[in-house]
């Protein structure tokens, strides 16, 4: 039996190493190289799973679903198998690294591992149709075609098109009957609007972040973020961000709290205060805050930084509270899917066998990773899902 598997990145060399146990088997690749966008993940280092994956770290279109697809025991062999292969693990904070902390060595594992398997690769090959004949698949891509009885669609979804992810096989899936959701960046950046922003562009702080949608709270996330000339960026504004991109057309909103370990911050204030006698609110803001985001403070409370904590009415610290616990902000868009890491939407799981990856519009197509209709949170999460999604693909015969 032939297989082919379309696509060469986390997914697809994972569904490959797998077939290729039974089958003959081919990747047709479309860079000149494989495992590009395996490169970039973690800034270069890859992390490449998370010692706490579970569906509460995803969002898709079915989450009944998912559940078949990330178990327990799928997470386990999975994990195993990327280690019998390899890849050497270094933990830091729940997140996996390979332990030389080189995205390069998680690429170099994998090829040898194609390359020991005998997996043929096709590489610049641009897919550009599908069909099915007789019972088997017919291929076409550049000026040629092959044939194959089991099929596997890896090819990612748009974000990051610089490594080949441009969603061209969307349109095909469509026309073979799939249900194609709408797609969003995320993981990505988020712009806002305000004078405040070209203050506050460099500052790295620790904060909460909460998005709102029509004034409903949908998501919170604690961690560091970073404030730029055009919005907000960081990992914890990453984890909300599928969300703006999605609800663009609704008024969405960020309040970000920058005392996120302060229950009470009227007593904090005062205790401050104490702790810093005869001090002015400027210098005991010094050591909290940049002195950038202070005078932004301070701007938008209508305080005079150098005032004394007793002179200060209710009504100025309760100012100070919104402005510094309830910062809110406009979002006005987000990252493109050029910046994006992942992206929201894509192929809907119903149309999906949990169980193998097959198709149920048509049987011996197997769809897995970035062009279903799943998205984690950073951490590991998303290639999780498509080292897992390939596994299970790859390991499955009719």
């Amino acid at each position: 039996m032939k297989t082919i598997v379309v696509g060469g990145g986390a997914s697809g060399i994972i569904a490959a190493l797998k077939a290729s146990e039974t089958d003959e088997t081919i990747i047709l690749e479309k860079n000149d190289k494989l495992g590009k966008k395996l490169l970039l993940t973690g800034n270069g280092h890859c992390n490449y799973w998370n010692k706490e994956i579970d569906i509460t770290k995803y969002e898709s279109d079915s989450l009944e679903i998912l559940k078949n697809i990330i178990t327990e025991d799928n997470v386990d062999r999975v994990y195993k198998y990327l280690y019998s292969l390899g890849i050497y693990p270094r933990e830091k904070d729940g997140y996996l690294y390979p332990y030389s902390n080189q995205a390069y060595s998680v690429r170099e594992v994998l090829e040898q591992n194609i390359n020991k398997k005998s997996v043929k690769v096709i590489y610049n090959a641009n897919v550009k149709d599908i069909k099915k004949e007789n019972g088997k698949f017919i291929v076409f891509f550049n000026d040629e075609y092959l044939s194959c009885d089991k099929l596997i669609i890896s090819t990612g979804s748009k974000a990051y098109p610089k490594t080949g992810s441009t969603g061209d096989l969307y349109p095909i899936l469509e026309k073979l009957g799939h249900k194609l959701n709408p797609l969003y960046p995320a993981l990505t950046s988020l712009k806002c609007e305000g004078e405040f922003l070209k203050i506050w562009s460099g500052i790295r702080t620790d904060a909460k972040v909460s998005i709102y949608v029509n004034d409903k709270l949908k998501k919170e996330e604690t961690g560091e973020i970073q404030l730029t000339d055009y919005g907000i960026s960081g990992v914890c504004v990453f984890n909300i961000s599928s969300i703006a991109s999605s609800h663009l057309n609704d008024n969405v909103t960020v309040k970000i709290n920058f005392l996120p370990n302060v229950q009470d911050f009227s007593s904090w204030l005062w205790q401050r205060s104490q702790d810093l006698s005869n001090s002015t609110l400027e210098e005991i803001f010094e050591s909290v805050f940049s002195y950038k985001l202070s005078s932004i403070f301070f701007h938008m409370a209508h305080v005079n930084a150098k005032a004394y904590y007793k002179s200060l009415t209710a009504s100025e610290i309760a100012k100070l509270n919104e402005v510094i616990t309830e910062f809110t902000v406009k979002i006005i868009g987000t990252g493109d899917f050029e910046k994006a890491q992942v992206c929201k939407g894509g192929v809907s799981l119903t149309n999906i066998d949990p169980l193998t990856m097959e198709s149920k519009k048509v049987s011996r197509l197997y769809l897995t990773g970035e062009i279903l209709d799943v998205n984690g949170i950073c951490g590991g999460y998303n290639l999780a899902f498509a080292f897992i999604t390939g596994f299970i693909a790859g390991e499955y015969h009719a």
